[in-house]
């Protein structure tokens, strides 16, 4: 075990025999690597060479999604006849939430730490508020969004949350509940297997009693999925669907991705190569500063977008998101020593420069989906993520109980359960009343109002860990 690892497991035992007057948090750092200067080599200037390094994990964690997992994301949804939602709430929100799930193992086998109210809160806030006004305010596109794929992914997202407290509830983690939200999540993906049925028996059930739900999702059961298949069986009729336009149109006029399965085996042409030196100065510019990243993922990544790549999609899936999850570590690494250096409290680290930073992947593939109008595929993937990640810490969990260390349970930390309860709850409230008041568009103002709900609600979080409000005094361990 190293001494990082006792360290930490040392301070939360602190933490934890000190009652509830004061509450000890362990810091972030202590689960990361030591950093490469000491603390005064970082106030002599060290720090300059972190900021340069956030800068760049970002500049490669667009590089990723932009040019390799959201056109294999395409092709994927495609294949499967997945309507833009459906494929935002499953393959984009766990590819890009794949740095969560690293995290998770990392929590439960390496570092032992305890699910903090920071690390639950502070993403959730980040995912639902944080990358929905990212969207709006960065997107020229004003795009339309229908209710239904909202409302179901919020009332997963509500079960999800309910599921992952209750059972912390007495500070222990059990194989058979690992199991319980493996089988919830299966359950959602069900669900999403069967959408447009679903959505048809809703219309029937609610149009007399609600004209407006019943309008929104008659426009959305009217858009097939991206294949077009009748479900009568009928022969192939395309229909144009929310996924139809395609999202990867570059500004160059060509399309990287054909419209349909029919086209696959009919490209056009290749996109330009990686390699070619844009004509602009300012985008050669970085091009030339991130040939390094291009050149690392050409070497290890197929462009399935390419005619000799296309059958490789998948890998090109799998491939992306590891190089996410790597990408994003160091970004949060670094991002964490740089808020110790500067001493910002650890509480307030959780719930803002963390949470935005594990949620970079979502936040940069939502936006570029978002900016080709495919709002509905953005936002579902806002809350799938969020679902994605609470049920799917039920993977290492289980491993854990059931195969390492079966005679005992995980201890985990439920401080501030009701708060947690709470503040998420009224959180899906807010985030679904802001979108319905907006008349369902994905706009600058939703964007705004996001981004104001964001910044209250993460001040009063940070408050009430720093005990300003509440009865809730929570100190550093190390201090």
């Amino acid at each position: 075990m190293s001494k990082k690892t006792v360290k930490l497991k040392l301070v939360s035992e602190q933490g934890r025999a000190e009652g509830n007057s004061t509450q000890c948090v362990p810091s972030p750092s202590l689960e990361f690597p030591e950093g490469f200067f000491t603390k005064q080599e970082r106030w002599d200037g060290g720090i300059v060479l972190y900021f340069l390094i956030i800068l760049y994990m970002f500049m490669a964690v667009t590089t990723v999604c932009d040019e390799y997992f959201l056109p294999s994301l395409e092709i994927i949804s495609e294949s499967l006849g997945l309507s833009q939602d459906v494929a935002g709430a499953t393959f984009m929100a766990a590819g890009s939430s794949a740095p969560e799930l690293v995290t998770a193992f990392l929590g439960v086998f390496i570092t032992k730490g305890d699910i903090g109210i920071s690390t639950i809160l502070g993403s959730a806030m980040y995912n639902l508020f944080g990358i929905c006004a990212a969207c709006g305010l960065l997107s020229n596109v004003v795009s339309t969004l229908s209710c239904w794929p909202l409302f179901r992914d919020c009332a997963a997202y509500a079960i999800s949350v309910a599921a992952v407290l209750g059972i912390i509830f007495d500070n222990q983690v059990y194989w058979y509940e690992g199991i319980l939200l493996l089988l919830i999540y299966g359950l959602y993906v069900l669900v999403l297997c069967f959408d447009i049925k679903i959505n048809q028996y809703i219309i029937k059930k609610f149009s007399p009693c609600c004209t407006c739900l019943a309008e929104a999702m008659e426009e959305r059961s009217e858009q097939q999925p991206l294949m077009g298949w009748e479900d009568e069986g009928q022969p192939f009729i395309h229909r144009q669907s929310r996924t139809d336009s395609g999202i990867f149109h570059e500004e160059s006029g060509y399309s990287q991705l054909p419209l349909s399965l029919h086209d696959l085996s009919h490209v056009s042409e290749d996109p330009p190569s990686v390699f070619n030196m844009p004509e602009a100065d300012l985008k050669r510019i970085f091009w030339v500063l991130s040939l390094p990243i291009i050149t690392l993922l050409f070497l290890t990544t197929p462009d399935c977008r390419r005619k000799f790549w296309k059958n490789y999609f998948v890998i090109t899936f799998f491939m992306s998101a590891l190089w996410i999850s790597a990408f994003t570590y160091i970004l949060v690494w670094m991002v964490t020593i740089t808020g110790e250096t500067l001493e910002i409290p650890d509480t307030v680290m959780g719930l803002t420069l963390l949470a935005a930073g594990t949620s970079l992947p979502d936040t940069i593939a939502s936006v570029l989906v978002a900016r080709k109008g495919k709002g509905d595929m953005a936002m579902s993937n806002i809350v799938g993520s969020n679902v994605f990640d609470m049920l799917c810490l039920g993977v290492p969990w289980f491993i854990k109980t059931a195969f390492i260390n079966a005679s005992a349970p995980i201890e985990v930390n439920s401080r501030g359960l009701t708060y947690i309860t709470i503040a998420l709850n009224i959180s899906i409230i807010f985030l679904f009343s802001a979108v319905h008041f907006n008349g369902w568009k994905l706009d600058r103002k939703l964007g705004v109002v996001c981004l104001l709900l964001y910044l209250g609600i993460a001040t009063l979080s940070v408050l009430y860990e720093l005990g300003i409000i509440g009865n809730n005094k929570i100190r550093g361990c190390g201090g």
